[in-house]
């Protein structure tokens, strides 16, 4: 493997930690930025691994040839000038080559307490990370060590941007303990981990497998073969997807998804709710405990599907011509139909079958304590 290396570093100069006046006699911060750049051949295939603490990663297609570049851009703030210096300085790229592949990831200063810098921060990682690391001190372990992230006195502000350009056909994973991650009109076996921030993901192809702790994940144009996305507390939103098979969870964020095409979507929260608009799958599997359901559907490609939520409500708003039979049942709720062109078998307060035409979707909807609504598209 040969890499090439390209170093540059400018200083930015004096920088107010905050936008308001500075008070008599405090000490402005000093920032400093520096980059680096690598590259290397990969061939189709490979698998890369990228790891990185505190910033952000963007990931965008190489157009011409395997090179894969990887530049860096790191910013540092401190009272002194040569201190903002030299710990930007001490920033390097560091890979290693394991059995399963090679690892890819930033070192930053021998210490246990960062914070972010202020100045010079880019659009996702400002809008999404500043207000994070504000309000709550993140506790994660990297390069072997317990580190904390948050605005602790003491803390160094360091953080790094990556951009990451890859050819086609790659086994990618991403690794963000802190920041955001965004990925662009690339293709291979995907993988990538959030686990504070932003994670947003556009015209992807081949398979996905997105995961955060408390990152809200944002994937949208996806086109190919699995798509899995996975959150503790983030929120979810898919929007026009395409793929074999399609599993979204989350222990207590929102679900939402839009233009889903896919022959197999299950999708399931503890306490979050779920709004399916646009989704025409052959098999569907919906859950939550706590959280309210509303779906939508023309049920052009329906065979069977299973809706549950424990305690919220749920609104189903079908298709006005596509035959299905339906069972609803809330033992300690209610079932309503409102609107919809059914033969009605059974029609009690707490119970419903429902059914138009022969064969269809087969339904199976279920709620304890809420409110199930059957209504027209």
């Amino acid at each position: 493997m040969r890499i090439q290396w390209k170093i540059t570093g400018s200083l930015l100069g004096l920088l107010l930690l905050s936008a308001l006046p500075a008070e008599a006699g405090k000490v402005k911060a000093q920032a400093h930025e520096t980059e680096l750049e690598q590259s290397f051949e990969a061939a189709a295939g490979e698998t890369l691994y990228f790891e990185n603490l505190l910033g952000s990663i963007r990931v965008l297609p190489q157009t011409r040839g395997r090179t894969v570049v990887v530049r860096a851009t790191a910013r540092a703030e401190a009272n002194e000038v040569a201190e903002a210096r030299r710990l930007a300085e001490t920033v390097e790229l560091r890979s290693e080559q394991r059995d399963d592949g090679t690892h890819w990831s930033v070192t930053y200063p021998e210490a246990r307490l960062f914070r972010m810098p202020q100045a010079g921060v880019k659009s996702l990682f400002s809008k999404w990370v500043a207000p994070l690391v504000k309000r709550n001190t993140i506790s994660t372990r990297y390069h072997d060590r317990a580190v904390e992230i948050g605005s602790a006195r003491g803390a160094i502000a360091v953080a790094v941007d990556l951009e990451i350009i890859v050819p086609m056909d790659l086994k990618l994973s991403i690794y963000q303990h802190v920041g955001s991650v965004e990925c662009s009109a690339i293709r291979g076996e995907i993988s990538i981990n959030v686990r504070e921030g932003l994670l947003e993901a556009g015209r992807v192809f081949g398979s996905l497998h997105a995961m955060t702790e408390g990152a809200s994940a944002r994937i949208w144009g996806f086109d190919g073969k699995s798509l899995v996305v996975e959150t503790g507390s983030g929120n979810i939103d898919l929007k026009e997807v395409k793929a074999t098979s399609v599993r979204t969870d989350s222990a207590r964020g929102n679900i939402v998804a839009e233009g889903i095409a896919s022959p197999e979507l299950e999708a399931s929260t503890g306490s979050g709710d779920l709004t399916l608009a646009r989704v025409e799958p052959k098999t569907l599997k919906v859950s939550t405990d706590t959280g309210s359901v509303d779906l939508a559907t023309e049920m052009k490609f329906m065979r069977e599907a299973s809706v549950r939520s424990a305690t919220g409500n749920v609104t189903l708003r079908l298709g006005s011509f596509a035959p299905f039979d339906l069972a609803a049942n809330s033992p300690s709720g209610a079932v309503k139909g409102s609107g919809v062109n059914v033969e009605v078998d059974q029609r009690e307060k707490n119970a419903a079958h429902l059914a138009r035409g022969d064969g269809g979707a087969s339904w199976l909807v279920d709620s304890d304590s809420g409110q199930i609504t059957v209504r027209p598209l």
